[in-house]
């Protein structure tokens, strides 16, 4: 069984020995902001949780399904005296 290898070019190697580090860097830079954007969203998300759900206690419609009482009102029969 033979494999197939092919060889890589000089300017390929060359380009990945520059864009190793700069890459690397570009990470390093960028963690810090990315950490940032997490915990604000992470504590955004849980803040207008809270709030919404807040709101959603204090807003009530009135509309209950479990009570929609389809069947009418039980009717008393009257005493006939």
């Amino acid at each position: 069984m033979t494999a197939y290898y092919e060889e890589n070019s000089v300017g390929e190697r060359v380009l990945g020995l520059f864009l190793g580090p700069v890459l690397g860097f570009a990470y390093v830079v960028c963690m810090p902001f990315l950490a940032i954007v997490t915990i604000v969203a992470l504590l955004g998300r849980r803040v207008m949780g809270t709030f919404l759900g807040l709101l959603r206690t204090l807003a009530t419609f009135g509309w209950r399904p479990s009570e929609a009482y389809l069947s009418g009102k039980k009717r008393r029969k009257k005493d006939n005296v």
